[in-house]
């Protein structure tokens, strides 16, 4: 975020130089001549002389020595021929026209000559660009010009002319060479100092680009802050007041005056808002105002609400308000949950986490005036509590788990019976971490009871209860749910219950499909290829074979293949999109992973029913253009959160297509030409967001480090070119780890997600070659950790994420050689069992490894499992 005054302000590119040679090769162009005379060059120097004639302006003014002049013009050119004092006086002083006095005759006096700068500057009815249509401007430009609609011609009306004549002319031009100079400076004088600033500035900065002059003021202001800082404080007008001469503009006034008549605030510096409104009453300047104490607005709102934001930059007229959210205007944005009203006002619809954030308004015209809305949106605490019944004998302990998300994050309470704990009982409960469990050591018949975790935030309190039985013969309690594993390897699927490692069924890779005569993968010598494998709506299993363009689906109950789906060729890559019931296939086209690719659909994809596949619209016309494919993951907490949108990259193209996940089309294009960066690995963050991605070159596949995107928006937020390697997301979107694979080992570099970017939290050095990662439930915290497998080394590495503690469990068995995995399948997958799940699994060459994740320790090595590639949990509940 920049400064609230310089937000959008054009940037001024090498202005002092600039200015320095046009005064060496246009002297007259800063030499300034008082009204009434003209610069010419004599001998190379610049010299005011009596101006040579004035414009044909017909507006009668009575002269102070009694004649009647054409207009105001003529007055000061009389005065400088005669040496007299002539200034504007009332009509009563002259003497009737015909009467008297003739009307003095100055045009025979002057040789006609071209006016010079000096006349074309006082002359305001004269266009600027007219005199100065020879003036070189450096090649690079004066200003950023991205106002090409605005007005082009910088011009005083007639009303101006008549203000500036009466007001101006025939009170303040007594200040000529025959004027009294005044010790202090008045309004008068003020005013045509502000008067000859503008007109100067005009004929220097904008002699080829006549923008409006509300521009002017706006590059002027840029100019003359110095510091930066949106303000514009004495010393700074007194230092360009010296180095640019603009003493000669007015008798008694610098630009240091202007704090004196306009800081309406009295802060002793000038605004930008109060910088316009200086020039706003002679020059008709576009003014728009908002209170200083309005200039940031915190709102806060639930997920779900409708929200209206107000712009309270207000003008005369109403100005036309520009919303915008990290500088894209949300106008253009196209999208039904945010949309700009007419009247001024943002309008956004079932807020979502992805709207926190800073939203920006302004006049149309006026880019300087800026309201900043910071909108922060908190959900309803999700407490989640296991086991759901136990039953214990006195004097065992029991221990119970909780599990809070929430945004902002709740505080976490444990109670008995709507009661909070009596913890000054010595040793009789212990709190994990921060909530995250809770034992109850030698208990007694007294603690029988209901246990409740308690979540509370802005958003509000939510419990989840866990009951504890107390008895002398404690009922055997089954459990609520069960956890599998399902694991693919050469010669089929074989399904198994993690905590004793027993076998529950296989599905061979000779088995005939029912309903069908094909087999599961073929005939007796034929070996199973898998690509990936998604568990879908806790239902189904799916499982692709690229080799033979189709899709398995596994019922979990059952543990058959129940259907078939066919593909596009060489079908690899799953995404499961939960809240839309989607399947997005990505097909390769090819074994080796080059070329162009495909993308289809299978739609209701957990329902009871046959299934099929569709295409989404095609990209300018063909379906082919695709290389990856990035669907937010399902895995995300804060399930009330609910992404619309993937992206698709295109070979060797620094950029993205956003991807309607609804309506199955593109909606936009991404460029990220700017950062050098082609997409290949896109991480989406439910919380403030966010879409990190892993950048290459394009052809050399050179690392140009991590790009962060405002997925509402597609702006980029954030760039850190020394970063590279692929980013992992934690389910509660809180914590970043980015693998960097380097000749010695990798790196993996921790940073926290918050709502004001990322930040960095440790590093750590391995010399493990880490096949993947897989994130753990925190015994200490309501976060998460990390567990990463060695693709040539026995060994799984545990990573704690709030300490930076790291443990080594081996004696994992070797991974299967990295030249039998295809599909860009990690030849050591880990696979994680999900919340509460006290297990991984992670494949070995001709075995199976279960890890205890809670005492980091290994369970159970299972045997006779031939290259298992993949490994899905699934969880059968029970009523």
């Amino acid at each position: 975020m920049g400064k609230k005054g310089n937000r959008n302000r054009p940037t001024l590119v090498s202005l002092t130089s600039f200015l320095r040679k046009q005064e060496i090769l246009h002297p007259c162009l800063v030499h300034y001549c008082r009204k009434g005379r003209e610069c010419v060059l004599e001998d190379g120097e610049p010299k005011c002389i009596c101006q040579k004639q004035c414009p044909p302006h017909e507006k009668p003014v009575c002269g102070s020595d009694g004649r009647i002049y054409s207009n105001h013009c003529e007055i000061h050119r009389a005065a400088c021929l005669l040496s007299i004092a002539i200034t504007a006086a009332r009509w009563s002083f002259c003497e009737k026209p015909g009467k008297g006095r003739p009307e003095i005759d100055t045009e025979s006096n002057f040789a006609n000559e071209i006016p010079t700068i000096s006349t074309a500057i006082y002359n305001k009815n004269v266009s600027t660009s007219a005199f100065v249509k020879n003036l070189t401007l450096p090649s690079t430009p004066l200003v950023s010009v991205d106002e090409a609609t605005e007005d082009l011609i910088f011009e005083t009306t007639t009303e101006e002319s008549e203000y500036l004549d009466n007001e101006i002319s025939e009170e303040a031009d007594d200040t000529g060479d025959f004027y009294t100079d005044k010790e202090d400076c008045s309004m008068q004088e003020y005013e045509v100092l502000k008067d000859n600033l503008l007109l100067y500035n005009h004929a220097r900065l904008m002699s080829q680009n006549n923008h409006s002059k509300d521009y002017l003021v706006s590059i002027m202001f840029s100019h003359y802050d110095r510091n930066n800082n949106g303000n514009l404080e004495a010393t700074e007008l007194s230092e360009i007041s010296i180095q640019e001469r603009l003493d000669t503009l007015s008798n008694g006034c610098s630009l240091a005056n202007m704090i004196q008549y306009d800081d309406t605030d009295h802060d002793g510096k000038l605004s930008i808002n109060e910088f316009y409104v200086a020039f706003s009453k002679l020059y008709s300047v576009y003014v728009v105002s908002l209170d200083k104490a309005l200039e940031t607005n915190h709102l806060s709102a639930r997920v779900g609400d409708n929200v209206e934001i107000k712009c309270d930059v207000t003008g005369s007229p109403v100005p036309p308000i520009v919303w915008k959210r990290n500088y894209a205007d949300l106008a253009t944005l196209n999208e039904e949950d945010v949309r700009v009203f007419g009247d001024g006002s943002l309008y956004l619809t079932r807020i979502q986490l992805q709207h926190a954030g800073n939203y920006t308004c302004h006049a149309q015209r006026n880019k300087d005036i800026v309201q900043t809305h910071i909108l922060t949106v908190h959900t309803v605490p999700e407490v989640h509590v296991t086991p759901r019944l136990q039953s214990k004998r006195p004097g065992e302990d029991a221990t119970m788990f909780c599990h809070v998300a929430g945004e902002p994050f709740p505080k976490v309470e444990w109670l008995k019976n709507d009661e909070h704990l009596k913890m000054d009982i010595p040793r009789k409960y212990q709190i994990i971490g921060n909530g995250t469990s809770l034992k109850i050591r030698n208990i007694a018949f007294a603690d029988t009871g209901a246990y409740m975790c308690q979540a509370t935030s802005i958003g509000g309190l939510t419990r989840d209860i866990s009951s504890l039985v107390v008895q002398e013969q404690p009922t055997p309690s089954s459990p609520n749910e069960e956890r599998r594993f399902f694991a693919f390897h050469d010669w089929g699927v074989s399904i198994y219950e993690p905590s004793t490692c027993r076998l529950y069924h296989r599905i061979q890779s000779t088995d005939i499909i029912p309903g069908t005569q094909e087999y599961v993968c073929g005939d007796k010598s034929v070996k199973c290829e898998w690509g990936r494998a998604i568990n879908v709506a806790n239902r189904y299993v799916y499982a692709s074979q690229p080799t033979r363009d189709r899709i398995l689906i596994i019922s979990k109950v059952q543990m058959v293949v129940v259907d078939v789906v066919s593909t596009d060729k060489y079908p690899v890559e799953l995404h499961h999109v939960a809240h839309l019931d989607q399947v997005w296939v990505l097909n390769w086209r090819s074994e080796n992973n080059t070329g162009i690719k495909t993308i289809q659909v299978i739609r209701d994809a957990g329902q009871k029913r046959k299934h099929h596949t569709v295409h989404p619209e095609p990209i300018d016309g063909q379906f082919d253009l695709v290389t990856g494919l990035f669907i937010p993951s399902p895995l995300q907490e804060l399930s009330h959160y609910s992404f619309k949108y993937g992206y698709v990259t295109h070979t060797n193209q620094r950029g993205l297509y956003k991807l309607d996940l609804v309506n199955l089309r593109y909606t936009r294009s991404v460029d990220l030409t700017p950062y050098n960066c082609v997409p290949t690995q896109v991480r989406f963050s439910s919380l403030y967001g966010m879409v990190i991605m892993q950048c290459l070159e394009p052809v050399t596949n050179r690392p140009t480090g991590q790009l962060i995107l405002d997925y509402l928006t597609d702006s980029v937020i954030g760039v850190k070119p020394n970063l590279p390697g692929v980013p992992y997301i934690s389910p509660d979107s809180r914590k970043l780890v980015t693998l960097d694979k380097t000749t010695n080992g990798a790196t993996l570099i921790v940073q926290e997600i918050t709502a004001n970017g990322l930040n960095f939290n440790f590093d750590v050095k391995t010399t493990l070659n880490i096949s993947d990662i897989n994130f753990y439930p925190s015994q200490s915290t309501h976060s998460y950790d990390i567990y990463a497998s060695a693709q040539d080394k026995e060994g799984i590495l545990f990573l704690n994420l709030l300490t930076g503690k790291v443990e080594m469990i081996t004696g994992v068995g070797r991974a299967v050689p990295l030249q039998l995995t295809k599909w860009n399948n990690p030849n050591r997958p880990i696979s994680g069992s999900g919340l509460f799940g006290q297990y991984m699994v992670t494949p070995a060459n001709e075995a199976l490894f279960v890890i205890n994740g809670r005492s980091r320790t290994v369970n159970c090595e299972i045997g006779a499992v031939s290259h298992p590639s993949q490994v899905v949990w699934t969880t059968l509940k029970f009523h």
